[in-house]
């Protein structure tokens, strides 16, 4: 998943379902939906049209068969970013993915048939009781022996330099994350303070929860894992699983963790 607010996003591509094939009914309902909701701005009706598209999503999906057979990796909230020879899994109508899911609620995949799973900037994205529950979804999904991928923003990097006063860390990540950033709008942005950046990683582009080791860690074994670690960039006990985004600014701000079934 892309650092894509999915409110914004569920409102601006189509809707699909996986197994029953690309569906244009929510076109039509999005206009209706927009005219009776015409006095809601554009951020609350992005709330309808997502909540909607995921109670059709859930409803007419079908399940994810996976042969137990064979070596099956799945590339968890992948955005539009598909992997080849991965099950791609993001929200309902993302281009390119393999399959559509609701990532709140319980994946329609059988016990016992992932071999490991990626999953690189995704859990801020949900609650911690979402995040709960994805995690243990993954770990009833997971073969035993198959190794968990996540990778998540480290706040606790920006309130180690914060409370330093580093302001050469927060020089160094605005120039990262906004001035050669490739999104115009972002690139125009500069930081009023340190605090901006702490506020930026925590609460915009649709974050709502915050992490460091500790906090994972508790969360990935609460769910049953176990061997929890510290990995790297493109480093770790699993080299299928090396889908890192190579991007300066992802590297600076990311905590790589490993967990195995």
């Amino acid at each position: 998943m892309e650092t894509t607010d999915l409110l914004t996003r569920s409102s601006n591509i189509d809707f699909g379902i996986h197994g029953v094939g690309a569906v244009s009914v929510m076109r039509p309902v999005k206009r209706a939906l927009r005219a009776l909701f015409f006095f809601l701005p554009d951020p609350a009706f992005s709330v309808i049209v997502f909540e909607m598209r995921a109670f059709l999503g859930n409803l007419l999906a079908f399940p994810l068969v996976l042969d137990r057979q064979t070596r099956n990796y799945v590339n968890l909230g992948s955005g539009p970013h598909c992997r080849k020879g991965y099950t791609n899994i993001d929200f309902f109508g993302t281009p390119g993915i393999d399959y559509g899911a609701d990532l709140r609620r319980p994946l329609k995949i059988s016990d016992g048939t992932v071999d490991g799973i990626f999953c690189e900037h995704v859990l801020e994205h949900l609650t911690y009781a979402e995040v709960s529950r994805l995690l243990g979804e993954c770990y009833r999904v997971m073969k035993p022996g198959s190794v968990l991928r996540v990778i998540v923003p480290d706040v606790s990097l920006f309130v180690q330099h914060y409370s330093e006063g580093d302001n050469g860390w927060f020089e160094r990540w605005e120039t990262l994350m906004f001035i050669q950033s490739a999104d115009a709008a972002r690139a125009s942005r500069r930081l009023v303070s340190p605090m901006q950046a702490v506020s930026f990683v925590t609460q915009e582009y649709g974050h709502v929860s915050a992490w460091d080791f500790e906090t994972l860690s508790i969360y990935v074994t609460n769910s049953g894992f176990g061997q929890v670690k510290r990995a790297g960039f493109m480093q770790g006990q699993c080299s299928e699983l090396f889908l890192d985004k190579d991007d300066e600014g992802r590297k600076f701000v990311s905590l790589y963790t490993e967990a195995v079934k």
